[in-house]
């Protein structure tokens, strides 16, 4: 059994780390932040898509089957990397596969269904991104979630050439967003260079010796 053990910071709870070891003794560290590479791959993901709705779909909707397949390849890659980098996991288990197994048949049913204009598996991949927040206590993950399944709704209903691309573009935009505030949280922002030391200032000041003579 893998040993657990928990402190809380007492900033806030977006500060709490749960370090524990792995089955092969190497150490963990769960954090909600680590959630910025699975977004970044979202981002991704809407980003390809825009372009595949602009070449075949003149921008009207988006391209069901290729959210139906890169959805697949995103899930597998963001299964592998918060398997090595967990998230907090403050919900039980039994949640998450239950969100998992409804943003499978979400995704397969929406895409079948033609009055959706292709972006029946765009919506579901938003509103499970926001329960997947909630899940998580972020309201980061929550407001992500919601705007990229409200721009899903939009493409669904307004079918205009060109502005299922946009939406798309926006909802990529929206994504990395989401994911460089993740990655801050995580990681913290690089110190900037100092442009002078205060200590230093004043080294090459030019000394008069008649001036320091002067009453």
């Amino acid at each position: 059994m893998p040993k657990l053990v928990r402190w809380k910071s007492r900033a806030s709870l977006h500060s709490e780390l749960v370090v524990f070891w792995g089955r092969a003794g190497t150490v963990q560290t769960r954090h909600i932040g680590n959630n910025w590479v699975p977004l970044l791959y979202l981002a991704l993901l809407f980003l390809f898509s825009s372009a595949v709705s602009m070449m075949t779909l003149r921008g009207n909707g988006a391209s069901a089957l290729f959210f139906v397949l890169s959805s697949v390849l995103v899930g597998g890659l963001s299964a592998y990397w918060l398997w090595k980098n967990p998230s907090w996991w403050l919900a039980p288990r039994n949640h998450y596969l239950y969100l998992l197994g409804g943003i499978a048949a979400g995704i397969l049913l929406t895409a079948i269904a033609p009055f959706l204009n292709g972006a029946g598996p765009w919506f579901i991949l938003g509103a499970a991104l926001g329960v997947y927040g909630y899940f998580e206590r972020l309201r980061l993950l929550m407001t992500v979630g919601g705007a990229v399944a409200v721009t899903g709704i939009l493409a669904m209903v307004i079918r205009a050439d060109v502005w299922g691309g946009v939406l798309q573009l926006l909802s990529a935009a929206i994504l990395a967003f989401g994911a460089n505030k993740l990655y801050v949280l995580r990681n913290g922002r690089r110190r900037e260079a100092l442009d002078s030391d205060p200590n230093f200032i004043g080294s090459f000041e030019e000394f008069d010796p008649e001036e320091a003579l002067r009453p």
